[in-house]
């Protein structure tokens, strides 16, 4: 190894770098010549480079141990050729220029980056670059500005899946040969007509394993099946499980092989280098030597390796084609296919919606998967296309699966269309087999130390555009990602940075740790990139500090799971750890765990620990700077807003979420959360979990899952308005498998959610906590089958926290007719049926329906069936499993207050009127009992085990007019000290008289109470009666558990018999009432449907073009107008936006553009209950 330093001044470093391309730069000295060198001497084979002058890279140099650009250096690409730089590590400390954002780089520069693990660790002063990197030191700057080229787009016209309807002339794996002799490890042959695609002859060859009858004869049987194909035939072959066996002697083959591909025996054939276990496959039209196709997917003892040709007869506008595949872990999954195709099928042409004119002939793209599996995503390759208009592409491809094309009602599922090639390209070079120094080989049995680049504190300048990365990243540890933004701190103008970072219109593909990660910085900007199958979260921030970065129109597909985090099990395509992020037009395309995630710690973790980036809670109480019009499908959870980063890096449960108007301060009033244009479809488990206070979800679109939103609230209200939820679209998917038992199974005609559970139920918005409150939102085909029940609305199941009698439903429209074949608008089962339960809060599921567009019937509840609830008035919807009444149900909400008593008793609650109508909870968190208000029915709460010694009872959704007696069963012999916090303030035992309970003498008298501080306390029955009321009334569009907080009463019991906690037998008869007769009791009705296609302005609509962008390049010009306010009264919103389009602003873009504001607070009248 020789060390090369090259001590010479750079006088022009002070020039204007925008002024002339790189390499257009005064002074720059030749790396092709001698005299650019100390010595006159080019560096030779693993030299150590030191620049300190400025260098133009006009050659490609023989493998270099490293690069380091000192201070006063620089490095700059030469676009006169196409040039290759290998290298162990870059370290920049001064300047590296591979074209420029006004010069953009139009040749090929490729630049791969070598060495195993644990060579050596590259530290300077604080920063850790470690082993094969690109490095970008304090006073550094890198630009990478590649041929602009589209990122991606979407699809137009559906791409339909190959089949015999549409172009496949065959097919081996579904034709008579493929059982013929399939159980032989060898070679299976064709010989096929050239004209035709007609099969001529098939067979196959025991070559792979000794077989006393075979293996003398197979491979001179084999040799006369290639020698009598005739010209002008198509000769296939295709290893099956293997072809290198000792005993076998193969002479025969290679020199009938050779024969047919040379004329003679040569000796040399590719044939002769297959190896045992490899995978091999062979193709020729006889006589035209030129067509040969041949390949050998070597063994390196992976999973799996795989050998695939093709031959392509134009003329005959046909395309055979073969494939061998070998799994290393199960051999039945060894197979070999033929195919033929025709050329027009082969060779699809893609409609889609942006010009492509700049992808070419060569070019990789992906087409991602529209169905549930992200591995339903398809690789191919650019070919030219003379009548390709220039939104069409001509593509290698013959599709494994339909890929969406087409609006569905609003709901965007067009397949994205991404390019994986740039002209400028940074790989790492990957081992064949996992090197034991990764320390990983047991969960990856491939080497997954790649490159990586990393840019730390200080850097001078950082733009990325128009670069592929692949073989990227290492999963031995954290900290080495493709692109890895480092405690870099504010690179914004906060940090007087005229330029900001930025990384854009990149491919990050087949990488082994993420895509891009902003750690511990602020102002970044990562725009129109692409992620393509990847270890661990892809767009990632990593401290949870990170403030102002800007993720705009990047697309992620393929996020597998890695092991560098505990989180990394289950990645997110963009895992958000700050609320202070601008997440605008980007998508996530599919992968093993969720595809947006926003999810804090308590306060920033790592190296951000006690930076002041955020408090402690300040995240949980931070709005979201932006969150408009993203995508997530084919993910197992679409979109997932909850859980907390533990300090030890794993995830809790419930973020607590609440944004105020000052983080700071938690008794700021709330501040909205707007959740704007999400569009997510065909997630597993579900398309979207949101928890968190005042966060309205609008104008978005769902469709195809188990569930498509669940909302639960945290602190302030949740909503979901203006939007589109589609249980089954036309977009059928592949079609579903379905156990019947005993081995016996039935074929659905599209695809489920989750195929180890074909009975999920399907749901479309789950009530879960609240109040949440729905309005203006169009609901679409919810059919039960014989397989699972659907339901438009419903609640999370098997739930055990109570749910609000508060949650609403306003102007809710549906396209099917109400009926148990037509659709479900409402559907909830029980523990008899799949998927459900009967825990706590599965009892207490209801909605109220503030204008009759759910029931028919407005100020209506549904609640569930049964004598509990059940009146004279009410009506049982069989389809819906539910029961519909005309009165306004609250509940009264049982907590714990001594954990001591946890697991010692259940408390259930008796009707008055009815008594053998209970209702038993198991309080395993907290017990809620709905109860009819208005005071025509009354209730009493007793134990099943012991009295607790402190419990608190809560009344929720009572409001004016609507108020609740009850009784609560205590030891007769008891003492207690009893609060009242709500209407007004009582302690039974404060030092204030004015604090004080009044003690009445019958319930009559009680009843009569309006001041609220009464009680009456039988000590015969053991019961102790309350009122609670209200004396505020709710108004329409509110959606708190109480106007002005909920009547809240705290009982400890002092002493007394505490087995003594069921009183029913002493309470029925003094305090048994008359069944309630009269009034208006509800009838089945016919619910039609209410609205065939969505309103026009409802729904996330199209998701590209993206509208917030506009053509004219600039800074934003002025906001717009104020829109009309949502609602009349009782709380609306209006929205302005602005675009970026003034020339002459010094204002950057990345900034909201667009903003919402409460508009018509004043209440409006009470809705006209029917009870």
């Amino acid at each position: 190894m020789r060390t090369v330093l090259l001590f010479l001044v750079w006088s022009s470093l002070s020039c204007c770098v925008f002024c002339v391309c790189p390499h257009q730069t005064p002074g720059l000295r030749r790396w092709s010549h001698a005299s650019s060198w100390p010595g006159n001497k080019k560096p030779g084979a693993q030299s150590r480079v030191f620049i300190n002058d400025a260098i133009l890279l006009d050659e490609s140099p023989p493998e270099l141990h490293s690069i380091t650009i000192e201070t006063t250096g620089r490095l700059v690409w030469s676009p006169d050729g196409d040039y290759d730089l290998t290298t162990q590590y870059i370290l920049i400390k001064g300047r590296f220029d591979v074209g420029s954002d006004d010069c953009k780089f139009h040749r090929k520069a490729n630049i791969t980056l070598t060495g195993i693990r644990g060579k050596y660790r590259y530290v300077m002063g604080p920063h850790l670059f470690g082993e094969k990197f690109i490095g970008v030191a304090p006073g550094g700057t890198l630009e990478l500005h590649g041929r602009e080229k589209l990122s991606w787009t979407k699809l137009t016209r559906t791409l339909p899946k190959l089949t015999s309807s549409n172009g496949l002339h065959y097919d081996h794996k579904t034709s008579n040969h493929s059982s013929d002799g399939s159980w032989k490890k060898g070679i299976h042959a064709y010989v096929m007509d050239g004209r035709n695609g007609h099969v001529i002859d098939f067979g196959s060859f025991i070559l792979g394993e000794y077989n006393s009858y075979y293996s003398p004869r197979d491979p001179t049987s084999l040799a006369h099946f290639i020698n009598n194909a005739k010209d002008g035939n198509i000769v296939l072959l295709s290893v099956k499980a293997n072809l290198i066996e000792p005993r076998v002697n193969l002479t025969p083959v290679y020199e009938a092989v050779e024969t047919l591909t040379d004329g003679h025996m040569t000796g040399n054939g590719l044939i002769r280098s297959v190896r045992k276990g490899d995978a091999y496959a062979f193709i020729i039209q006889k006589g035209k030597p030129e067509t040969l196709d041949q390949k050998i997917g070597v063994n390196y003892k992976l999973r799996s390796q795989t050998a695939k040709v093709s031959l392509t007869l134009w003329d005959r506008r046909l395309k055979f084609s073969t494939s061998s595949y070998i799994d290393n872990k199960h051999s039945y999954l060894n197979s070999v296919d033929f195919r033929v195709v025709s050329t027009q099928a082969a060779y699809p042409i893609l409609s889609v919606i942006d010009d492509v004119s700049t992808w070419q002939p060569g070019d990789k793209v992906i087409v991602t998967s529209t169905d549930y599996q992200w591995t339903q995503t398809e690789e191919g390759t650019v070919i030219k296309c003379a009548k390709c208009h220039h939104n069409q592409v001509q593509i290698d491809l013959e599709p494994l699966f339909t890929h969406w094309g087409e609006m569905v009602d609003g709901v965007d599922q067009r397949a994205e269309v991404a390019l994986l090639t740039r002209n400028i390209r940074v790989e790492g070079r990957m081992e064949n087999t996992c090197p034991s120094s990764n320390r990983n080989c047991n969960k990856y049995n491939y080497d997954t130390f790649g490159g990586h680049i990393k840019f730390v504190k200080g850097f001078k300048d950082v733009h990325i555009q128009g670069v592929e990365l692949t073989h990227m990243g290492q999963q031995s540890e954290k900290g080495f990602y493709p692109i890895h933004f480092h405690m870099t701190h504010d690179i914004d103008s906060v940090g007087n940075y005229s330029n900001p970072a930025w990384v854009r219109h990149c491919s990050i593909h087949h990488t082994y740790s993420r895509c891009v990660t902003v750690h511990g910085t602020h102002g970044a900007t990562v725009q129109d990139n692409v992620g393509y199958d990847h270890l661990g979260h892809c767009y990632f921030l990593e401290d949870g500090g990170e403030k102002r970065n800007v993720f705009d129109g990047n697309l992620g597909v393929g996020t597998r799971k890695g092991s560098i985090l505990p989180s990394d099990d289950k990645p997110a395509t963009f895992w958000m750890t700050s609320p202070s992020v601008y997440l605008r037009n980007n998508v996530a395309a599919g992968g093993e765990g969720v595809g947006i995630w926003y999810v804090y710690p308590d306060e920033p973790m790592g190296p951000s620990f006690g930076l002041g980036f955020f408090q402690k809670n300040e995240a949980k109480h931070t709005a979201l700077l932006e969150f408009n019009n993203n995508v997530a499908h084919s993910n197992l959870q679409g979109m997932f807003m909850d859980g907390i980063v533990e300090p030890d890096e794993t995830v809790g449960d419930n973020n607590h979420y609440d944004a105020r108007e000052d983080p700071l301060n938690t008794t700021s009033p709330f501040k909205e959360v707007v959740l704007y244009r999400l569009t997510a479809y065909k997630n597993q488990y579900q398309n979207a979990w949101i928890r968190g206070g005042l966060i309205r979800m609008d104008h978005s679109s769902f469709a195809d899952s188990g569930r498509s939103l669940t909302m639960a609230r945290a602190a302030a209200d949740q909503s979901l308005t203006n939007s589109i939820i589609i249980g089954e679209s036309r977009n059928l998917g592949e079609p579903s498998r379905i156990s019947l038992g005993n081995n016996k199974y039935t074929t659905m005609p599209r695809s489920i959610p989750l195929p180890y559970d074909p009975h999920q139920p399907l749901n479309g918005f789950l009530f879960y906590d609240g109040p949440v409150y729905i309005k203006n939102v169009w609901f679409s085909n919810f059919t039960s089958n014989v397989n699972y029940t659907a339901g438009a609305i419903g609640f999370l199941r098997n739930n055990e926290y109570s749910s609000s009698p508060s949650n609403m439903a306003t102007n809710v429209k549906f396209n099917f007719v109400d009926g148990p074949t037509t659709g479900n608008r409402v559907y909830d089962g029980n523990e008899t049926i799949h998927g459900f339960g009967n825990n706590d809060g599965d009892k207490t599921a209801t909605i109220r329906d503030t204008d009759g567009s759910l029931t028919g019937y407005p100020g209506a509840t549904v609640v569930k069936p049964g004598a509990y609830y059940h009146n004279s008035r009410c009506y049982t919807r069989d389809n819906w499993n539910m029961q519909i009444c005309p009165q306004e149900f609250g509940s009264l909400s049982i907590r714990l207050g001594s954990t001591g008593d946890h697991g010692k008793t259940h408390p259930f609650m008796i009707r008055d009127d009815d008594p053998a109508a209970q209702m038993t909870e198991t309080w395993a968190h907290s017990a809620a009992f709905p109860v009819t208000l208005g005071g025509h029915y009354s209730y009493t709460l007793h134990w099943s085990g012991i009295v607790p010694h402190e419990f608190h009872i809560v009344g929720e959704g009572i409001n004016r007019g609507r108020w609740l007696r009850f009784g609560v069963c205590l030891p007769r012999d008891g003492k207690f000290h009893i609060w009242q916090f709500k209407p007004v303030y009582r302690d039974s035992q404060s030092k204030y008289d004015n604090q004080h309970w009044t003690e009445l003498t019958s319930v009559a008298e009680l009843e009569k109470d309006t001041s609220g501080t009464g009680y009456f306390w039988d000590k015969h029955t053991g019961l102790m009666f309350f009122k609670m009321f209200n004396n505020y009334e709710r108004f329409n569009n509110e959606t708190d558990a109480c106007p002005n907080g909920c009547p809240y009463i705290r009982i400890q019991v002092l002493s007394g018999n505490l087995h003594d906690g069921d009183c029913s037998s002493r309470a029925y008869g003094p305090y048994r009432r008359a069944p309630v007769t009269g009034g208006h009791a509800l009838h089945k009705n016919t619910l039609q449907a209410t609205a065939s296609q969505p309103p026009r302005d409802w729904g996330a609509g199209r998701t590209r073009p993206f509208l917030t962008r506009t053509p004219v390049n600039g800074h934003y010009g002025q906001w717009t107008g104020w829109s009309h306010c949502s609602n009349t009264c009782g709380g609306g919103s209006q929205v302005r936006h602005r675009a970026c389009d003034n020339k002459h602003s010094s204002e950057d873009c990345q900034r909201p553009h667009v903003e919402h504001r409460m508009c018509n607070t004043k209440p409006c009248s009470s809705t006209q209950l029917l009870g």
